[in-house]
């Protein structure tokens, strides 16, 4: 219970935080921005790299489905049905449901690279407000971040659970690297023009507060 109050405080208070002071929001971008352009959106390597990421999100949700049917005939990788269910279900209703099927599609936030401070044409706003800048697929939250975030939880659940069969070292690196998928998501959609420090933060929050709720629902039903 505590990391859902804990987490939920932070949602709070990072959205309070972002709506209150847009500038971050500008100011973080700016960095990313050469005075006419996003660079980084251009760059072959770091497209690369983002297409990989959106197929390992997409491969990881396809393959948490999958454990989800297969381990009712027996558990996988020390992880019964019920904790395949779990994984699956936060892709589906976090960076499925509430991001892109709700927050992406109702709020109307326009991506950086198109509003006036950036060159672009619509006007800039600020997190959690309700806005007419973005028809569609637009700013608030980030879904990749999300979906990355998603993907980075699935396999540190995995590793905790297999963990007793695995050199220290191992697990440590094993964690680091999943915490990197969502840190390197960030950091790529931010510097290409794509999204806000306020929707990739806000976007992993969400996350991690849906997963825990989830955790405690499934705990206390004992689904």
């Amino acid at each position: 219970m505590r990391a859902v109050v804990a987490l939920a405080l932070a949602v709070l208070a990072t959205s309070w935080l972002f709506a209150a002071y847009p500038a971050f929001d500008i100011a973080t971008s700016q960095l990313f921005f050469d005075g006419a352009t996003f660079p980084v959106a251009g760059n072959p390597w770091v497209e690369g790299l983002r297409t990989t990421m959106i197929w390992a999100e997409d491969g990881g949700f396809v393959l948490l489905v999958i454990a989800w049917i297969v381990s009712r005939k027996r558990p996988i990788l020390n992880l019964l049905t019920r904790d395949w269910a779990y994984l699956a279900l936060i892709f589906l209703l976090g960076p499925g449901l509430i991001v892109n099927g709700l927050l992406k599609r109702f709020w109307g936030r326009a991506r950086p690279f198109s509003i006036q401070d950036f060159g672009g044409q619509v006007q800039f706003s600020r997190a959690w407000e309700f806005a007419d800048q973005c028809a569609r697929n637009c700013s608030f939250v980030s879904g990749e971040a999300a979906g990355a975030t998603a993907l980075a939880i699935s396999i540190c659940f995995v590793l905790r659970a297999n963990r007793d069969r695995m050199r220290p070292y191992l697990y440590q690196m094993g964690v680091a690297l999943a915490l990197l998928v969502p840190l390197m998501t960030a950091l790529q959609r931010m510097a290409a023009g794509r999204h806000y420090l306020s929707d990739v933060v806000l976007g992993c929050l969400l996350v991690c507060l849906l997963a825990a709720v989830l955790r405690r629902l499934f705990d206390k039903a004992s689904i």
